[in-house]
This record gives structure tokens, sequence and C-alpha cells, in this order.
């Protein structure tokens, strides 16, 4: 198996397993505990918040861990709508994550922003200066990378712009945190990581404040978390997300040489496939993805007969699974309904050789050929993101 789907999930590296597997066995008491085994794990909890807030060039007391980016992005939408006033709204980008754009819909409904983007699917900051000139929105919420496309969005400038007017910034960093060097984020109020991106496990995540809101609250029922987030936490989770992390900067070259390995089997792809277009191919992006609409044939019988090859790759982003049409991203760049159903990301991580990428390229044009015979049978039907 060649696995090509690090922006969905990541495999747990290796000082996250040994993480995960001391504090099982020996850090599982409750911190909240009066004892001295939970004052024990009360100190490595601690430590943990303060080594992550060092690597984010924050402050412990603004750590606040959490169940994932989900978990943290409805909490972050949810309390701005109950904090901000009536007059206020919210601007993000068109192309935000669901666990963003539908929570915003649902709590800012009359009173919400779509931000647009370019063709290459990178925010238009002069309508974003547009709509804080009409002094509509209390809150703005743009990502730091798209999930789908890989595209960068200008999260430093925005950050420079919301703080200028006095506005709240939450930015969505899932799939920036151990794929880029730049983790300065100071303009940032609300600032989103997930584990499992980075070589972590499933389920646990961090939201970093800014000093500006840390009345911030999201569950109540306890005073965990400084009182932002109430119960017990999951120690196991958090020391290994902790050290994923660590583990993925002290291999972050093996990251960013993936740049090169893609940009080689973009080349490769584009020659050999006809009409084969790669989206953001001229935008900062990610070093890791290439987003691919494919000339013919629905994404799903490639990702079948790449997979049969030992391949895995994906149409999108998994938090799509189940739904049907273009997603938010699609129709925010104006892909059509059957690019859409073409689409195919790969996202490669650290120790990803070039070799597997030479590997993969041969395996689309072995695909491409193979599927020639079916045009005739090739469907319309409407296909899902897996």
């Amino acid at each position: 198996m060649t696995y090509f789907d690090y922006n969905s999930t990541t495999p747990l590296n290796r000082a996250a397993k040994d993480a995960l597997f001391d504090a099982v066995d020996g850090q599982w008491a409750n911190p909240s505990s009066p004892y001295k085994v939970s004052a024990r794990v009360r100190l490595a909890l601690d430590t943990a918040r303060e080594n992550l807030a060092d690597r984010l060039h924050g402050k412990g007391t603004g750590m606040v861990f959490t169940g994932g980016a989900t978990e943290a992005n409805n909490s972050v939408i949810r309390y701005l709508a109950e904090i901000l006033p009536q007059e206020k709204g919210l601007a993000i980008s068109a192309i935000e994550h669901p666990s963003v754009m539908e929570p915003a819909n649902h709590f800012f409904k009359g009173r919400l922003d779509l931000l647009p983007v370019s063709p290459e699917g990178v925010l238009d900051v002069d309508h974003l200066g547009a709509v804080m000139a009409a002094g509509r929105p209390g809150a703005v919420s743009v990502m730091a990378a798209n999930n789908e496309t890989r595209v960068i969005q200008p999260w430093g400038r925005l950050g420079r712009i919301c703080r200028e007017n006095g506005v709240a910034y939450h930015c969505d960093a899932s799939q920036w945190f151990g794929k880029c060097p730049n983790y300065r984020f100071d303009n940032c109020d609300f600032l989103v990581g997930c584990s499992h991106k980075f070589g972590g496990p499933k389920g646990v995540g961090f939201l970093a404040l800014s000093e500006n809101w840390y009345g911030f609250r999201s569950v109540f029922g306890g005073p965990q978390e400084g009182g932002r987030r109430g119960g017990t936490e999951n120690i196991p989770g958090i020391l290994s997300m902790v050290a994923a992390l660590g583990w993925a900067d002290r291999h972050r070259e093996g990251m960013l040489a993936q740049k090169d390995h893609r940009d080689v089997f973009e080349d490769r792809l584009i020659r050999g496939i006809p009409g084969l277009k790669c989206v953001g191919k001229s935008a900062p992006r990610l070093p890791n993805t290439s987003f691919v609409i494919l000339p013919i044939y629905e994404n799903l019988r490639w990702v079948t007969k790449l997979d049969v090859k030992g391949f895995q790759v994906s149409t999108g982003s998994a938090c799509a699974t189940g739904k049907t049409g273009r997603s938010p991203t699609m129709r925010a760049m104006d892909f059509t309904r059957g690019e859409s159903r073409r689409t195919i990301r790969v996202s490669s991580g650290p120790q990803t050789g070039p070799e597997s990428w030479a590997d993969l390229a041969e395996a689309f044009l072995e695909t491409w050929q193979s599927l020639k015979p079916d045009a005739s049978c090739d469907g319309l039907t409407e296909v899902i993101s897996v």
C-alpha cells in the first residue's frame, strides 16, 4: 500500500506513538484530582500546553485543548454569534471547511458575508476591504490553506487588516501545521489546529486564543482548560499530539521536499493525459498536495482502480463524504458539475520518496489507458467525496 491521502488523516508518527503508549500506562490519573499521582499528570499537561504555545509563539494561558478542529471551529463561531452585537456579522471565505461554513450559516443567518476567491482559489482581499469599509463584520474567518485545493490563503495580511480594524480574526489552520515552516499567526485571535493532520491521534486538537479573547468559553460544567472547556482532559491524546507536532517540525525538510516530487508528478501527468488540469498550479500552495481535474471518467472510478494498484488517493475532502453536488470550494471557484465529478486530490507525507511519486504517476497513466475502452460506458451519475 502506498498512501497518498495525508490531508485527510495521517498515520501516527514515531514520537506520537511513544508518547501515547507512555501516557496510557503511566499518566492515566485525572489531572484535577488532589493526590500526588494526579499532580504529576497535571504537570505533564501544563508542560505540554507550554511547549505547544512556544511553538506557536503564544502563551500557554491562551491555549485550549479540544476534541479536534470541528469542535473548535463550531465553538468559536457559536461564541462569536453570542457576544457580537446584532448589527455586526461574520465574513468568511467562500471556500471554508464545512466545520466553519455550516455553523456560520446557522448562527449568523442574515448577517453572513461570503468573501469570493480568484479562479486559482485565493481569497479576494480587496473585497474584504470593501466589506470592512462598510462596517459590517465584527469577525472574519478565513482558513490558512484550503483542504481540497491546498492553495494557501493570505492569512498574514488578513490578520493585520482585522487587527487594524478592531475585528476578530478566526483561522482554521488544520492543513497548515506540520506542512509549512511559519507558525507566526500573531494577529490571529482564534487559531485552530488538528492533531491527526500532522501525525498525531484523532479526536484531539487545540484552540489558541489571543489575549483579547481570554474570556472565551465553549463547554460549561467544569473548571478544566481555565474554565473554557469543561470535561476531563484527554491526557494521552494531548501528550501524543504535542509530541507529534515536535516530530513533524524536526522532519520539516522532508515535507518541504515534497514540492519537487509533486511538481515532477504533475508534469508527468500533464504530458501523459491530454486535457488534465492542475488546480492552483500558479498560486502559493502546500508542498505535499496535487489537486487535478481529469479530462474524462468519474473520479471514483479512478480512485477504485488506483486502490487496486495499491495507491490510496482521494476525490477531495473527507468531510464531504455522503454529500452530493459541488463542495463550497468547487462552487466558489466556478467548477462545473462535470469537473467536480472528475477531481482527484493527492497528498503525501514527509517521508514519501520520489520513487513513490513516480510509481503513482505511472499508475495514473496505466489507469488512463485501461479506462479508455470504457469511454462509451462512462456514466453521468453524481459522485461523493471519500
